[in-house]
């Protein structure tokens, strides 16, 4: 369940308390936060990633970046440095990346079967969880492709 935004602005309050990662989407709750307090916020939706820096995030916390982090950097850098048609360009890029990891199976499973394609270590998933299927890892293949992933 998301934390209610009066719950974040509460939060807030407490020194300890620094930062927000937001993965529920609610432009409308995160601008209310930013503008109400102090804390740090971060996109924890990766489609949203950049829409979240335009209204003034601090950054994000990938799970694509297991796979295209150095896009996203540059993603990130474009915008803030103010080219935001470079920004744009990045994240439709990244699109069909977005969609294969986080639409097509849970994220997990897809973000360790793009790493076994780049060839790196991810391992298997943990139960209850269960790998990629070959199809799914087929179909994974040609969106991570399409999102100019090179692969292995």
């Amino acid at each position: 369940m998301p934390i209610a935004t009066a719950s974040l602005l509460q939060l807030a309050q407490h020194p300890q308390i620094v930062a927000v990662k937001d993965a529920k989407g609610d432009m409308t709750a995160g601008s209310i936060v930013m503008t109400a307090t102090d804390l740090a916020f971060y996109s924890g939706d990766d489609l949203m990633n950049l829409p979240w820096l335009s209204v003034g995030a601090s950054g994000f916390v990938s799970v694509v970046g297991h796979v295209v982090g150095d896009r996203l950097a540059e993603m990130a850098d474009a915008y803030l440095s103010g080219d935001v048609d470079a920004a744009l360009r990045h994240h439709r890029e990244l699109m069909p990346v977005y969609t294969g990891i986080m639409t097509r199976t849970q994220g997990v499973i897809a973000t360790k079967a793009a790493l076994a394609l780049l060839g790196l270590p991810g391992g298997p998933v943990r139960m209850p969880l269960a790998d990629a299927t070959p199809a799914e890892v087929e179909k994974l293949r040609t969106d991570l492709v399409a999102g100019g992933v090179k692969l292995k």
